[in-house]
């Protein structure tokens, strides 16, 4: 060590008092930051590299205790599902036990149509729960959460996903829960559905028809069977028809009578087509066959207006899944009466054009009556009597109502339909919803011995497929508490691990403190003193 020089202009033992001073006092002030915020780590300069470790770690806890929670809701929802389950097995078990009394031969017909109105009235309410029981909005056991999963919209379809792990693999961090449909069809305890044409053009908003079904009218071939008649599509006399695919069909039965049909186009291009299951067109717009092939091109023709094309006629419209016998074609050799077919001459708003065809006599406006630069946006058709099975086409790319009334209406599930109230004035169309309701088959009979004697095995079926569902869900309730317990586990230790790199050790840092307290003291009675030996040298001079 040098020896100091003696000076008043340089104090040099001070200068370096100070300098220790500030070390002391900068290590004094981050052992009060740590102690009182409790971290060992407040910024990424206290441990770059720990802090980074740090909030990964941060994230994953947060991630797991969030997955515990969804864990926990889908706990809920199953145990929600299989009360409402619980309660259906009691009217599975009330409905057998009143199939086995209608199934024996000492009631008389009237009893046993008493015991089947219970029995309709189990079966009822195992529909209704069925379709009422959900979980925040979520349908539970309508066969929503069945099927293969698509979570692309706002608003998922099919099994319902469990997420509860850090990252996206299914073998770690998540798992589906699949519930199957547990109404009185997916059980298998009613009868066999007439439904509309088929799945793709319901669903795209074909009519909407009424739940019951409809007459299966037995036409050539025996297509017709797969199309709801006339009278089951309309309950009240009006349906509104919204699409988003051109066609949609039905039936009218051989046997109907004074049927009278009337379309109100709401903004799209619509009309009214009336075809054999044949395929011979009766009424409706010309079909003229496109270069293409024999797919037809329908156009709506307006007399001096121009012709407006409509999404062509599908190769699928003319098949027997849709009514019509296997090979036919658009043939429109007598279309509205005329040989050779064509248009009829048309008074818009009427349907006084009569023409007639295999006995039927049949009035139709005509096309083109209801354009925007000349009609009453109506489209009109009547039918005296129905001599052989009909199908109607609605065509059109937009919102309509369709007006139907009818004198008699064969139905097999019972007798006539009696006409319709007048229908009331079309409401404002309703705005976008869910996809219209396919029609569903009758609730299972014990009206008879022998219908009695089958319900007996078709509601043992209904139980097991019942029994399947619970067990199901059973099960996955007790993995997802499995999952709930290793959650917690997981996100314990880590937390652990975390609070390692990130708390501060009282105990070590308080020792730290004092001593960082004690020089920070030492060093400043030292630079007190340091800064009292320039006055020593004055000494000196005045001896």
């Amino acid at each position: 060590m040098q020896m100091p020089v003696l000076s008043i202009n340089t104090n040099l033992m001070a200068g370096s008092t100070a300098n220790t001073l500030k070390t002391h006092y900068s290590r004094l002030a981050t052992s009060v930051e740590r102690l009182s915020s409790g971290l060992r780590v407040n910024s990424a300069a206290d441990d770059a590299a720990g802090l980074a470790i740090r909030e990964l770690m941060r994230a994953d806890v947060a991630t797991f205790h969030q997955g515990v929670r969804n864990a926990n809701d889908a706990i809920s929802m199953i145990q929600t599902a299989d009360g409402a389950l619980a309660v259906i097995d009691e009217k599975l078990i009330r409905m057998k036990e009143l199939a086995e009394q209608a199934a024996t031969g000492t009631y008389n017909s009237t009893q046993r149509l008493i015991i089947h109105s219970e029995f309709v009235a189990m079966a009822e309410e195992i529909d209704r729960i069925a379709n009422a029981t959900d979980f925040n909005g979520i349908k539970l056991l309508d066969g929503s959460l069945n099927g293969a999963h698509d979570g692309s919209g706002l608003n998922a379809t099919g099994k319902m996903k469990i997420h509860f792990g850090t990252g996206n693999e299914s073998a770690e961090d998540y798992y589906y829960v699949e519930i199957g449909n547990c109404t009185l069809a997916g059980l298998g305890l009613r009868d066999e559905a007439v439904t509309t044409i088929n799945a793709a053009a319901a669903n795209a908003g074909g009519i909407k028809a009424a739940a019951g079904g409809g007459a299966k009218a037995a036409g050539p071939g025996g297509n017709l069977g797969n199309l709801p008649t006339l009278g089951n599509v309309l309950s009240n006399g009006v349906t509104y028809i919204t699409r988003t695919h051109p066609f949609a069909f039905a039936v009218i039965p051989k046997g109907a009578t004074d049927v009278r049909l009337h379309i109100d186009d709401l903004g799209g291009v619509d009309g009214l087509e009336l075809f054999t299951p044949a395929g011979v067109h009766i009424a409706g717009t010309t079909a003229t066959r496109n270069p293409a092939g024999w797919d037809a091109q329908f156009r709506y023709e307006t007399g001096s207006g121009p012709s407006i094309p409509v999404a062509p006629l599908e190769t699928w419209a003319l098949t027997p899944q849709n009514g019509f016998d296997n090979g036919a074609v658009c043939d429109n050799s007598v279309l509205n009466g005329i040989p050779g077919g064509g248009d009829v001459a048309h008074t818009p708003g009427t349907a006084g054009n009569k023409f007639t065809y295999n006995g039927m006599n049949i009035g139709y406006s005509g096309e083109g009556n209801w354009m925007a630069w000349g009609g009453d946006d109506n489209d009109y058709m009547t039918i005296d009597v129905v001599t052989e099975d009909l199908i109607l086409c609605l065509v059109g790319d937009g919102p309509c109502w369709l007006t139907a009334t009818w004198t008699n209406m064969p139905d097999t599930t019972g007798g006539n339909q009696p006409n319709p109230p007048d229908p009331p004035d079309p409401p404002d169309p309703p705005g976008p919803g869910p996809d219209p309701a396919l029609p569903q088959g009758d609730i299972i009979s014990i009206k008879t011995q022998e219908k009695a004697q089958q319900a007996l095995g078709r509601i043992d079926n209904a139980i097991v497929k019942k029994d399947n569902v619970r067990a199901h869900l059973g099960a996955m309730q007790n993995r997802l508490e499995n999952t709930v317990t290793n959650l917690s586990i997981q996100a314990e230790n880590l937390q652990a691990a975390e609070s390692r790199i990130s708390d501060v050790d009282v105990a070590t840092e308080m020792t730290q403190f004092v001593r960082n307290q004690i020089l920070t003291q030492s060093a400043v009675a030292m630079l007190g003193q340091a800064n009292s030996y320039p006055h020593m040298l004055m000494t000196l001079l005045n001896g």
